[in-house]
């Protein structure tokens, strides 16, 4: 039995050494000597050249065969006099040292553990802060701005006001500090359905100011631009000093991040010219002009970028976004809707109340509101505006029937009736409107003549009908 078992332990011993071996991870070194190459010889002449270059299959610098990091990109960065390389899908930054002779050392000078986070992230330095940003790992796309901290050599999370996933079309200014972010394409590859499979579009441009980490809202990718961008059967993209180059369909498109423009190239031998350096390209951008290296002879192919060989189209990049205004006046009409809803339903309910006491009024209910002499007043003062006149005051005091009376009496008298009609119309109303007004006479100033308040005469004649 004991040794029936110690067969099994020996086998599953040797599958595991051979899996061990098979799956063995084999790290780069630290530090490579490599030689000082015509390309490296240019690049490191341009004293005032900031950006960023892709390096080709035949025209990669780090000698990695052998490693697990074989297959990886590299792309070369310079900035303020400093080159470097960057290891795609890692996070590894091999710093270029001074040539001595023919040959170069490329120094790495960070110690990144995690690796494959990152895939096809955007590598750029902004004030001798390297940065990158974007990229997928984990099925995961993500939009994280991450930052080399040069304390413990490791990358660190900028924290940002939002996460704006990258499209590929992203683009940094070394001028202005910004990255540029016309659209977003979201990946959701671990949900079903086709949308969440092919990426999910976010058509909302922006930049991410990178003195702040805060994402800025631009406005609307454009329609046209759209249509172009969606139509896509191939593509490929070139960096420049204002934006990228873009080769979509066969057709090259500039697109100009600075001044919100896009143009198409005019010369289709231009078109060409990129399209046939998009295989194994190391292609990099210097005042107006492209660079292409050629291994096989170690010698530079260029091509004048000139704009003039561009046609400018009639559309911007990114336009006005008017989803907030619509917004805005959307929630505008509907709060201005509620309130004429409210004002209409108040209105027919207040036409209803007073409809109801009019018709209360028109009964005996009419009689008990006013009194007979009271009623007579107001019949008087109705006969006097049909005549468009005032009536004095010897002629209330005979309907009042104190004409006989002294005259203090008789002012007594009128004032109480007056105000007792002008109550009890408000009361019934419901207003705030008196019947019965008065004015001063034109011919004698010392004297008061009445009336029914012109606003009130087609409700109080509805009242006495």
């Amino acid at each position: 039995m004991r040794y029936i078992k110690l067969r099994i332990i020996s086998f599953l011993a040797v599958i595991l050494f051979f899996s061990t071996v098979k799956a063995q991870f084999i790290n780069c070194e630290r530090q490579y000597t490599v030689p000082f190459s015509p390309l490296l010889q240019k690049i490191h002449s341009l004293n005032d050249f900031n950006g960023n270059a892709d390096l080709g299959v035949s025209a990669r610098i780090l000698p990695l065969g052998g490693t697990s990091f074989a297959p990886n990109g590299q792309e070369l960065i310079k900035h303020n006099g400093k080159i470097y390389i960057m290891l795609k899908q890692t996070g590894f930054i091999f710093q270029m040292l001074e040539p001595k002779l023919d040959s170069v050392v490329f120094k790495r000078i960070d110690n990144t553990i995690n690796i494959n986070y990152n895939i096809s992230c955007t590598n750029f330095i902004y004030k001798d802060q390297i940065f990158n940003y974007g990229g997928y790992g984990f099925w995961n796309k993500n939009g994280h701005l991450r930052k080399f901290n040069t304390a413990d050599l490791e990358w660190d999370i900028q924290p940002t006001n939002i996460e704006v996933v990258p499209s590929d079309y992203e683009w940094f200014s070394q001028k202005q500090g910004r990255l540029y972010m016309p659209f977003q394409k979201i990946e959701k590859v671990w949900l079903k359905g086709a949308e969440n499979k092919n990426g999910i579009f976010d058509y909302t441009s922006y930049y991410l100011d990178i003195k702040t980490a805060d994402w800025i809202k631009l406005g609307k990718l454009s329609k046209e631009l759209i249509k172009i961008v969606n139509q896509r059967n191939n593509y490929i993209y070139y960096p420049h000093d204002n934006g990228r180059i873009f080769v979509i369909n066969d057709e090259a498109y500039f697109f100009d991040y600075i001044q919100n423009k896009v143009y198409k190239s005019k010369k289709a031998d231009f078109s060409q010219f990129l399209i046939r350096n998009g295989g194994d390209m190391t292609i990099f951008y210097y005042q107006e002009k492209f660079y292409k290296y050629q291994l096989d002879s170690q010698t530079f192919k260029t091509w004048d970028f000139n704009l003039a060989d561009f046609q400018e189209l009639a559309f911007p990049i990114w336009g006005a976004d008017y989803t907030n205004w619509f917004i805005g006046l959307a929630t505008f009409l509907a709060i201005l809707a509620v309130v004429v809803f409210a004002w209409i339903i108040n209105r027919r309910i207040k036409n209803k109340i007073e409809k109801a006491q009019l018709k209360v009024l028109k009964t005996k209910s009419m009689n008990q509101a006013f009194t007979e002499i009271e009623t007579s007043l107001i019949q008087l003062l109705l006969k006097a505006h049909e005549a468009n006149q005032h009536v004095e005051i010897n002629a209330i005091n005979h309907v009042l029937g104190i004409k006989d009376k002294n005259i203090g009496l008789q002012k007594k008298v009128r004032s109480d009736i007056i105000n007792a009609v002008n109550d009890k119309y408000v009361f019934i109303t419901q207003g705030e409107s008196i019947l019965i007004g008065s004015a001063r006479k034109e011919d004698d100033k010392r004297y008061f003549e009445y009336f029914i308040v012109p606003t009130e005469i087609s409700t109080v004649q509805k009242l006495i009908q």
